[in-house]
């Protein structure tokens, strides 16, 4: 017997929500303005298409801001094994989940993630985030009305957790929730052999909760204030799929337009303000005032 729906309604969807909420990723005010910094060509790109791009999270800048999360979670696994080491099931599904997420330079194990994250900072004007995305001059800073960036399918918007006590707590509690829905489908045999139940469990199970990942990031980045749309890839947007050359790796990225709905068809980003920096540049953010109100009919935003 494959994974009961009925325990994902009322067991795994339920647990992973509540974890959610622990990490406040939804206490923000809807009237706060969001500031995504980019480089000209960047701002071009945004212009141009009238969409916002998001990148898969094992192409994200700095590659540890995704394992930061699995790091915590397999310490959480491996404080586990102790208590069940006389449980040869238990203690045989959690060897084979730690190296289910080991982390190797020839496989990463987020490379195949369908979570893509489009990054913004409540910090305006913000010489670090100029220096580290901007290159540090002739940079932009492109508001953004946080109550807009809602609405495009299979995303969300989200505040980054940069609690890391918080973190643990959570990933302990994720650890033995994972042990204990295990040994329930193993109690009510949802497979023949231990091993079969622990893929099949393992299938669904890790892809639900590496959903939690993209809301956490290391405390050494707070001061950046970073909020997040979380995007889920649907198969029929494998087509909208850019792939972009760096410096050391090809990246990928997906396109989001807003708003949905009636309007969809129509490009146009929220946005409220543009800043020119780290220099103050005023006829230079005069003539990108006009020029996205033209293209994005900001009167009507």
């Amino acid at each position: 017997m494959p994974i009961s729906p009925e325990d994902v309604e009322k067991k795994y969807h339920p647990f992973i929500t509540e974890r959610v909420k622990a990490l406040a990723s939804f206490q923000f005010s809807n009237d706060i303005v969001l500031w995504h910094y980019t480089t000209g060509a960047g701002l071009i790109g945004i212009i141009e298409s009238g969409t916002l791009y998001s990148t898969q999270v094992s192409c994200l800048n700095d590659s540890s801001e995704i394992r930061y999360a699995s790091s915590i979670f397999k310490n959480a696994l491996l404080a586990l094994l102790p208590k069940y080491s006389a449980d040869e099931s238990v203690a045989s599904f959690l060897k084979k989940y730690l190296e289910l997420i080991e982390d190797e330079p020839e496989r990463p194990n987020h490379a195949p993630s369908l979570y893509f994250v489009t990054c913004f900072s409540q910090q305006e004007d913000d010489l670090t985030q100029w220096r580290s995305y901007c290159g540090g001059e002739n940079g932009y800073a492109i508001g953004f009305a946080a109550s807009n960036l809602f609405g495009n399918p299979n995303s969300t918007l989200v505040r980054v957790n940069y609690n890391r006590t918080t973190h643990e707590k959570i990933a302990a509690e994720i650890a033995e929730a994972t042990v204990d829905f295990f040994c329930d489908g193993l109690n009510n045999k949802r497979a023949e052999r231990p091993e079969k139940w622990a893929e099949e469990f393992l299938t669904f199970w890790d892809p639900s909760i590496t959903r939690l990942a993209p809301l956490v990031k290391d405390p050494g980045f707070a001061a950046e204030n970073e909020y997040r749309i979380v995007h889920e890839l649907q198969k029929l947007e494998l087509k909208d799929m850019k792939i972009l050359q760096k410096k050391t790796m090809m990246s990928r990225h997906l396109p989001l337009s807003f708003p949905a709905g009636p309007e969809a068809w129509v490009p146009r980003l929220p946005l409220k303000k543009v800043i020119v920096g780290p220099a103050d540049i005023e006829k230079l953010r005069g003539f990108l005032w006009i020029l996205c109100c033209e293209k994005w009919d900001m009167a009507r935003v």
